[in-house]
C-alpha cells in the first residue's frame, strides 16, 4: 500500500474513533436536554395551577380594592392627630385643603395602635381649616369615658364609610346611649335611695336619742327630762323618786306602827293602873248600910 494510503486511512479510523466518541457525547447531551425537558414540563404542569390560582387571588384581591376604594371613599393613611380638648373631644389634625378637607366634609377617624390595628373613633366635623392643619369636632356625643380611651398619635382618616359599617357603629352607639340612660337613672335612683337611707339614719339616730340619750337631743335647761335624756333616763328618774316616795311612805308606816304600839302600851298601862285604884262601893252594900 502507498505510504499516502496508510496516512488516509489512519486518518481515517481517527476520524472514526472521534466521531464515534463524539456521538456518545452527543446522544449523553441529548439525552440530559430531554429529560430536563421532560422536568420543566412536568414541572410546569404542577405550577401551572397554582399559577392560576395566584391569578385569581390576583384579581380578587384587584377587585377588593376596587370595591374599596368605593366604599371607603378617599383617605389619609397616617396623619398626626392631637386630642386638644379631653372635655368635648376637639382634635387637630395635620391635614388641610391643600390635602382636601372641606367645610361640611365628614370624616370618619380610625386611631393606629402601637401593633398596627386601628380602632374607629367616630365621625368628625371640621371646625376650623388651614391650608395644612384642621380642628374637628365629633359629630356624636362622645361621653368623657370614650375621649380619656383617645390617644394623640398617628390615626387614619376617611370621608366615607360602607353602610354596614356605619349602620353597626350606630346601632353600637345607640345601645351605649341607651345604657348611660339606663345607668345615669340608676345612680339618681341610687342617690335618692342614699338620701332617703341617711334621713332614716337620722330619724333613727333621733329616736334612739329620745329613748336612751344622745347629742341629737337639745340640753335646753328647764325642759322634761325625756326631752333633754331620753325616755329611758326618764322613767329611771321617775323610778328613783318613786321609789324614794315609797321608802318615806315605809319609814311613815313603821312610824305609824310604833306610835300605834305605844298607844296600845299606854292604854295598856291606864288599864292596869287604874284597876289598882280603889274602887266605889256598890249600891247594894250601900243600902244595906242605911
Amino acid at each position: 500500500m502507498h505510504t499516502l494510503g496508510k496516512v488516509l486511512a489512519f486518518l481515517v479510523v481517527i476520524s472514526a474513533i472521534f466521531a464515534s466518541v463524539l456521538t456518545a457525547k452527543l446522544v449523553q447531551v441529548r439525552n440530559s436536554w430531554t429529560a430536563k425537558a421532560i422536568a420543566s414540563k412536568a414541572k410546569f404542569n404542577d405550577l401551572k395551577p397554582k399559577v392560576e390560582e395566584l391569578e385569581r387571588q390576583i384579581d380578587a384581591v384587584k377587585n377588593e380594592i376596587f370595591r374599596s376604594r368605593d366604599l371607603w371613599g378617599s383617605f389619609w393613611p397616617v396623619v398626626q392627630t392631637s386630642v386638644t380638648n379631653p372635655a368635648d373631644g376637639t382634635l387637630q389634625v395635620n391635614v388641610g385643603t391643600q390635602h382636601g378637607v372641606r367645610e361640611k366634609l365628614l370624616m370618619h377617624a380610625f386611631e393606629i395602635a402601637a401593633d398596627g390595628t386601628t380602632v374607629y373613633r367616630g365621625g368628625f366635623l371640621p371646625v376650623e381649616i388651614g391650608d395644612n392643619t384642621a380642628t374637628l369636632k365629633p359629630n356624636f356625643r362622645a361621653t368623657p369615658d370614650d375621649i380619656r380611651e383617645w390617644q394623640s398619635g398617628n390615626w387614619r382618616w376617611r370621608n366615607q364609610l360602607p353602610p354596614g359599617f356605619a349602620e353597626n357603629f350606630d346601632k353600637q352607639l345607640a345601645a351605649i346611649l341607651r345604657l348611660e340612660e339606663t345607668l345615669g337613672d340608676r345612680l339618681r335612683t341610687l342617690e335618692g335611695q342614699k338620701q332617703r337611707l341617711t334621713q332614716a339614719n337620722d330619724t333613727l339616730k333621733l329616736r334612739e336619742a329620745e329613748l336612751i340619750g344622745g347629742d341629737v337631743l337639745p340640753k335646753k335647761a328647764g325642759g322634761a327630762v325625756e326631752n333633754r335624756e331620753g325616755l329611758v333616763e326618764a322613767i329611771a328618774q321617775e323610778e328613783e323618786s318613786r321609789n324614794q316616795v315609797l321608802r318615806m311612805i315605809d319609814e311613815l308606816r313603821r312610824t305609824v306602827r310604833s306610835v300605834q304600839t305605844d298607844i296600845e302600851q299606854l292604854q295598856t298601862s291606864n288599864v292596869e293602873m287604874t284597876s289598882r285604884l280603889p274602887q266605889p262601893a256598890k249600891r247594894s252594900e250601900l243600902t244595906k248600910a242605911k
